[in-house]
């Protein structure tokens, strides 16, 4: 009867230390693996890094178009850019202009 109580009292025990282990080893393993692990972390900071550098670039880009916006209002036109963006976007030339071209 002691020897079962013993072996009953040992096997629960080693039951629980093996429980808890388990479930150490899974949060540790999700703590370095898992979706919001370590090297998830890892990619999330070179995502982050990558949509920076995209993020300025287009508020560059996004200045300059802004710029020509603002030469091409009514109250600010100048009359040499409003002629030279017309003849670029429509190919258009003057009968007085002349045309040089690279030939090579």
């Amino acid at each position: 009867m002691v020897t079962r109580y013993r072996l009953r009292s040992a096997l629960l025990n080693l039951g629980l230390w093996l429980i808890a282990g388990c479930v150490v080893v899974y949060f540790g393993y999700n703590a370095v693996h898992g979706q919001r692990g370590l090297k998830a972390q890892h990619n999330f900071e070179i995502e982050i890094a990558a949509l920076k550098a995209d993020l300025g670039r287009l508020e560059h880009q996004r200045a300059t178009l802004e710029t020509r916006v603002n030469e091409l209002r009514p109250n600010s036109i100048d009359r040499d850019i409003l002629d030279e963006e017309a003849r670029t976007q429509l190919g258009w030339l003057n009968p007085n202009d002349r045309v040089l071209s690279d030939v090579r």
